[in-house]
């Protein structure tokens, strides 16, 4: 499990630069095969700075996230509200654990649980979720299956999991993980006011209104999941 851990990577330099950022010359899985080329370049992926809004429980809470992703490894995320870090999560192969500062509770799950039903999300499903480049590894399960859209289907028995990518632009339009037997889901789509995000599955109804933020591959930063025990319940979802 995953309950204090410090990472931290050295700053690499790809080669070849990273192209990311540039709009794609074809459509489809074609562009898809020509942003993939700089997939190896990138070993970590660094989201700062974006705005987003929480609301659970007739609660809402505008916040700055960050979210790091290094490559197969471990995905990490920090909410912060005026100043305070509020929420602080991090997922790897293994295991989940979410730390709510604001009300001393830390919620953990095993990704792949021995008994019951599943998570409607594993570690792949997320960070599939945190660039278009982690689908590099999944291009053989693309389609085209209209002239507005690249889908990736990933269905599993119960649990139904798909990503709708924007076939020219190839951003994110949506994306839905839902459990048929115990309803809980994990969900999000593209709007006018930002992204949305839907969810049940780890602690109370709630959803993420997020735009904006900044981009950055290869850098190393220190991650902590280090907490007083004492201070805190646990819950395990």
């Amino acid at each position: 499990m995953i309950t204090q851990c410090g990472v931290k990577r050295k700053l690499t330099a790809p080669e070849p630069p990273v192209v990311s950022d540039q709009a794609p010359t074809r459509v489809g899985i074609e562009a898809l095969r020509d942003m993939c080329r700089n997939y190896d370049t990138i070993s970590s992926v660094l989201i700062s700075k974006a705005e987003a809004v929480f609301s659970s429980n007739d609660e809402r809470y505008e916040a700055v996230v960050s979210i790091y992703a290094i490559r197969d490894s471990l995905i990490y995320m920090s909410v912060v509200n005026s100043g305070f870090e509020i929420i602080r999560a991090a997922i790897n192969k293994d295991s989940i654990i979410v730390i709510d500062r604001l009300n001393k509770v830390i919620y953990t799950s095993l990704v792949n649980k021995r008994l019951g039903f599943q998570n409607p999300v594993n570690f792949d499903d997320i960070q599939n979720l945190v660039s278009r480049y982690y689908l590099c590894d999944e291009i053989e399960a693309a389609q085209e299956t209209n002239f507005s859209q690249l889908s990736f289907i990933f269905n599993e028995p119960r649990i139904k999991k798909s990503i709708i990518l924007n076939r020219e632009s190839l951003v994110m339009d949506r994306f839905e993980f839902v459990h048929s037997e115990t309803n809980s889901y994990f969900m999000g789509e593209r709007s006018e006011e930002g992204f949305k995000i839907f969810s049940n599955f780890m602690v109370n109804d709630f959803e993420v209104l997020a735009k904006g933020g900044r981009i950055t591959y290869n850098q190393a930063i220190a991650v902590k999941m280090n907490m007083n025990r004492r201070k805190y319940s646990f819950v395990n979802f």
